[in-house]
C-alpha cells in the first residue's frame, strides 16, 4: 500500500525499546525500524507476542505487517516479554501502554507506572524513557521520581514526552508525514536522544513537558469539539429543512476553520476522543476548572445517539420486538476497533429496549451478547424493520438498495453517516433519514425567520393587501 523510503540517512542510528505493541507500540516500533533503528519490542501478552514472533500482525492496520516482516528479517525489529533481554545495552525505551479511563474520567495510569518501574529496574546504564502514551500535565515528572526509586545504584532517569498523533486505519502514512513531533523534555543535554529518532526535516516543536503532555489533550479535544459543533449544526438544519453536507462545506472552506472533523454523524468514538475529552475535564476540574465547552461537546455527543433512537422510534412506533439492522460496528472505517464505539452503543441501547439487533462490519465484530454478527450487510437486512448505517465503510456506499428493501420487512433506513446518495435511491420504496439533511427529510419545515421580522405590519394585512 505505501511507498516506503528509505530514510536510514536522516536519523541518528540507536537501539531503542518499545514497551507495548498496542496500536501506538506497534506503530512505533516498526516505524522506527523503517526509520533505521534497531528495535526490541516488549509485550507481555503471551499471546500476541507469540503472533508477533510468528510474524503476524493482531490487529489492523495498513501497512504494519509489510514493515513487521521486512524488518524482522533484516534484524533491525525484534519482539520479547523479557525485559532484561531488551534493554541490554539500551538507554532509550518509549513507554506506550494503555492509560484506560477511571469512572470520572481521570487516566488509569497505573500500567505506566509498573512499565516505568520495571523498564528502569532492567537498566544497566543511564536510561531516558519517552512516553508516548497520552497522560494528564505532571505524569513524566511524577514517573520520573516513581521510576528513580527502582534505579540501580549510579543509574540515572529521566523522562520526557512524545504524545503520538496517529489515526487508526491510517497510523503508518501518520507517523511518516507528522504535522508535528512534540517533545517535551527539561533536560538539554537529553534532547538530542529523543530528536535523533526522527528526520531532521520533520517539523519539531520542542517545549517544557507539560506542555507536550497537554498539546495532546487540547488537540483530541478541539476534534471533539468541531464534531459535536459540526452535528449541532446538523440538528439546526434538520430543523430548518437545510442541508448540513452544503452548510458544513461553506464553514470549512474558510481557511480559518477548514473542513476536517466538520461531518455530521453517530458521534465520535474510539480510543482517542471519548477518553482524552474525559480527561481534559478531568484535568480541569483538578485545578478548579470548570471546562464548560468541553463538556458541552461531551453532551451533544451523547444526543447523537439519543436522537438516532428518538427517529428509530419516531419510524417504527416504538423498537420493541422490532428487527433493526445495523451496518458499521467499528467506530470509524478502516479499523477493527470497537472501543466507545457508536455502533455498538446503538446495539446495545436498542436490546435494552426489546429490539432484536443484527449486524454486520467488514472488520470489526465487538463480541457482544446483544448484537448478533453475520457475514453480509444483506443478511443483516433480512427481515429487518430498520436500517441502521453507522459507519462509513466503502462498501456501504456501493449497496444495491433494491435489494436492500426486497429482503427487509420494513422500508425506515437511517443513514447515520450519509454515506446514501438521496437521488440514486429515489426509486426505492424507502423512508431514508439522514443526518442534517433537512431539505431530504419528508417534513415540512418551520418558517424561519418569522414574517414578523421583516416587516412593520402585521403578516394579516401584507395577505388582505394581495
Amino acid at each position: 500500500m505505501y511507498d516506503f523510503e528509505d530514510t536510514t540517512s536522516t536519523v541518528r542510528v540507536t537501539t531503542v525499546c518499545v514497551v507495548g505493541a498496542g496500536y501506538v507500540g506497534l506503530t512505533a516500533a516498526v516505524c522506527l525500524a523503517q526509520l533505521g533503528h534497531r528495535v526490541v519490542c516488549v509485550e507481555t501478552n503471551r499471546e500476541r507476542l507469540a503472533t508477533l514472533q510468528r510474524g503476524e500482525v493482531p490487529i489492523h492496520e495498513p501497512g504494519i505487517e509489510e514493515l513487521l516482516t521486512r524488518h524482522a528479517r533484516s534484524g533491525r525489529l525484534a519482539f520479547t516479554d523479557d525485559l532484561d533481554v531488551a534493554m541490554t545495552g539500551v538507554s532509550v525505551a518509549l513507554l506506550c501502554v494503555g492509560t484506560p479511563p477511571g469512572p470520572d474520567g481521570e487516566p488509569d495510569l497505573r500500567q505506566l507506572g509498573r512499565a516505568g518501574a520495571d523498564v528502569v529496574a532492567a537498566a544497566r546504564s543511564d536510561v531516558l524513557l519517552i512516553v508516548k502514551s497520552t497522560v494528564p500535565p505532571g505524569s513524566c515528572e511524577a514517573l520520573e521520581l516513581l521510576a528513580a526509586g527502582h534505579a540501580r545504584d549510579g543509574v540515572r532517569v529521566v523522562v520526557a514526552s512524545n504524545p503520538e498523533f496517529l489515526r487508526e486505519g491510517q497510523a503508518v502514512w501518520d507517523f511518516f508525514n507528522p504535522d508535528r513531533v512534540v517533545v517535551g523534555i527539561d533536560e538539554p543535554a537529553m534532547q538530542s536522544l529523543v530528536t535523533g529518532l526522527y528526520p531532521a526535516q520533520w517539523p519539531l516543536l520542542l517545549c517544557d513537558r507539560r506542555s507536550a503532555e497537554l498539546v495532546k489533550y487540547a488537540a483530541n479535544t478541539f476534534l471533539a469539539v468541531k464534531i459535536s459543533f459540526a452535528n449541532e449544526v446538523a440538528q439546526l438544519c434538520e430543523a430548518l429543512g437545510a442541508d448540513a453536507h452544503h452548510v458544513l462545506t461553506g464553514v470549512g472552506l474558510d481557511a480559518r476553520i477548514g473542513g476536517a472533523f466538520l461531518s455530521p454523524g453517530p458521534g465520535f468514538g474510539g480510543s482517542c476522543l471519548p477518553k482524552d475529552l474525559a480527561g481534559f475535564i478531568a484535568v480541569s476540574q483538578s485545578v478548579g476548572q470548570s471546562a464548560p465547552l468541553a463538556r458541552a461537546a461531551q453532551t451533544v455527543n451523547a444526543q447523537a445517539l439519543a436522537g438516532l433512537l428518538s427517529k428509530l422510534d419516531a419510524s417504527l412506533g416504538s423498537v420493541r420486538a422490532k428487527r433493526v439492522a445495523i451496518l458499521g460496528v467499528a467506530f470509524k472505517p478502516g479499523t477493527g476497533d470497537v472501543r466507545f464505539s457508536p455502533g455498538v452503543g446503538l446495539g446495545e441501547a436498542l436490546a435494552r429496549r426489546g429490539a432484536l439487533v443484527r449486524a454486520h462490519d467488514p472488520l470489526a465484530d465487538p463480541g457482544s451478547p446483544d448484537v448478533e454478527m453475520v457475514a453480509d450487510p444483506y443478511e443483516a437486512a433480512a427481515g429487518a424493520d430498520a436500517l441502521v448505517i453507522m459507519t462509513a465503510w466503502p462498501e456501504y456506499r456501493e449497496l444495491d438498495h433494491q435489494r436492500l428493501r426486497e429482503v427487509m420487512a420494513g422500508h425506515v433506513v437511517i443513514d447515520a453517516v450519509n454515506v446514501v446518495s438521496i437521488g440514486e435511491v429515489a426509486h426505492v420504496d424507502y423512508d431514508v433519514y439522514g443526518v442534517g439533511r433537512g431539505l431530504a427529510m419528508d417534513f415540512a419545515p418551520v418558517l424561519w425567520p418569522p414574517l414578523e421580522w421583516m416587516l412593520d405590519v402585521e403578516p394579516s394585512d401584507v395577505a388582505a393587501s394581495r
